[in-house]
């Protein structure tokens, strides 16, 4: 059996007692700062509706409003897991949360003004003003936070748990699954490799000396890191660890992280996995068709200027019409029209589609410009207005590429379980422009087949953040 330890004992020592100190005063300095804020939203927004209120029928005449909904929020984010010290660093979990909360407080306040029959006291537009001011304090303060306390958590100086970690092999603790767990507020005081080979005997001594030194360590919790392969030698850490009274953690690999992460239907006494999303509900659909038509609609305006001066650009370079049409498979394999800004000098729409190459010579002088830029990709947004394509998706091909990469990649067909999108997730990603060969193809279409299994809004969203960062570093022609 091997054991590693991390740090001197007296460090660990110094660490512990330092981070055990800290953990009870920095959570309450964030739930204080929270309800601090949440009134001095509420003062604000009294002023700033006073100075701008043209009457005097309507002004506030109670402070209690912001009370009410500051410990209402404190409340439910406290038993929500919001001020747990390994929570405070994930800032999109953190700002879901923090959005729901507010506007879940904010409810509560107006169906009590009801009852209570006090609507007459409350001043709409100070309310107004304060679900604005408030909803934008408490995310830019959750931004604070990721600053402040990713600093403090970096540095070691706010230790959560004392973990004990158990594996079967030895580690690399550069990966994904161990690199950030000081900083998310796991403190791994030791590291034991129990052997996967040994017999009955010598795995019960290990297993005893294991137990012995996390008590000594004075332990938290203990963490497995086990690989899907080695999942039958949990069964044989059992019966050992049902001995401690600690919590008892797993952390997989990405096989078992992807299945376990998966939503799942109780049959029985057992449960169903679900390995396979079926297509958007009826509401989730209605979401994101809710930010497809809002944000495509403002885009096409706030544009406008830029898509006249794109096709009279076009019209001046060459001859032909400023719109290239292509037809393209949609959801569940629907063929479509797409629109795009013409940049080259042929308009290729049938079986066979040359992909377009670094240095192509059928790209116009215009046409470079708009496909470096991505500009040639807005007239796709009256295809998302049209409801054929949505923002967010995988990017559709052309019909004979659709052809050709459905026989030799198999999961190539599921990306038209969704919309296809004028952005996607294996854009952002650095899968933007020619896929020149199989395997870059198949690396496209297994972030595609990833955006349609965990979709969600707040996925959308992100992903539309994170494509005007792409455009501007990643190179298509």
């Amino acid at each position: 059996m091997a054991v590693a330890a991390y740090g001197s004992s007296s460090a660990h020592s110094v660490s512990s007692v330092r981070g055990a100190a800290l953990q009870r005063p920095i959570q309450l300095f964030v739930i204080v700062a929270d309800f601090l804020l949440i009134l001095l939203s509420y003062a604000v927004a009294s002023e700033a509706y006073r100075a701008v209120a043209t009457t005097t029928l309507d002004q506030d005449s109670s402070d209690g409003a912001a009370l009410i909904v500051g410990t209402v929020f404190v409340a439910i984010a406290y038993f929500q897991g919001v001020y747990d010290n390994h929570r405070l660093l994930h800032l999109g979990w953190q700002l879901r949360k923090a959005v729901v909360i507010w506007l879940l407080s904010l409810t509560i306040l107006a169906v009590e003004a009801f009852l209570l029959k006090s609507t007459a006291s409350l001043s709409r537009g100070t309310i107004l003003f304060f679900t604005a001011i408030g909803g934008v304090g408490l995310i830019g303060v959750r931004f604070a936070w990721q600053f402040a306390l990713g600093l403090s958590f970096a540095r070691g100086r706010l230790v959560d748990r004392k973990v004990m970690l158990l594996s079967f092999k030895p580690l690399d603790f550069t990966s994904t699954r161990f690199k950030d767990l000081r900083k998310n507020g796991f403190d791994v005081v030791r590291h034991f490799v129990v052997g996967g080979d040994a017999d009955a005997a010598e795995w019960e001594r290990e297993m005893r000396d294991v137990i012995r030194q996390a008590r000594a360590a004075d332990v938290d919790e203990y963490l497995l890191a086990v690989d899907w392969d080695e999942l039958p030698l949990m069964q044989k850490l059992g019966p050992y660890l049902r001995v401690i009274p600690q919590p008892v953690r797993l952390l997989p690999d990405y096989q078992i992280a992807d299945l376990v992460s998966r939503p799942f239907v109780p049959v029985s006494g057992t449960v169903a996995i679900e390995i396979q999303r079926p297509p958007l509900t009826v509401f989730e659909r209605f979401q994101k068709r809710c930010l497809d038509i809002g944000v495509a609609s403002f885009a096409i305006i706030m544009l406008a200027p830029l898509l006249v001066t794109a096709a009279i650009l076009i019209k001046l370079d060459t001859s032909g019409s400023v719109i290239f049409r292509q037809f393209r498979r949609g959801f569940n394999g629907k063929p479509f029209e797409i629109w795009k800004f013409r940049s080259m000098t042929v308009a290729e729409n049938g079986d066979s589609v040359t992909q377009a190459k670094k240095g192509d010579a059928r790209v116009t002088r215009v046409g470079r410009f708009l496909r470096r830029t991505s500009i040639d990709e807005l007239p796709q947004l009256w295809n998302v207005l049209r409801g054929d394509m949505s923002l967010v998706g995988p990017r559709p091909h052309a019909l004979a590429h659709d052809n050709y990469y459905d026989e030799i990649i198999s999961n190539y067909v599921y990306r038209h379980h969704m919309k296809p999108g004028l952005t996607g997730w294996a854009q952002v990603n650095g899968f933007r422009g020619e896929t020149a060969t199989i395997d870059l193809m198949e690396k496209r279409v297994e972030y595609d087949v990833w955006y349609v299994s965990n979709w969600s809004i707040w996925f959308d969203v992100k992903i539309l953040m994170r494509t005007a960062g792409a455009l501007m570093y990643q190179e298509a022609y």
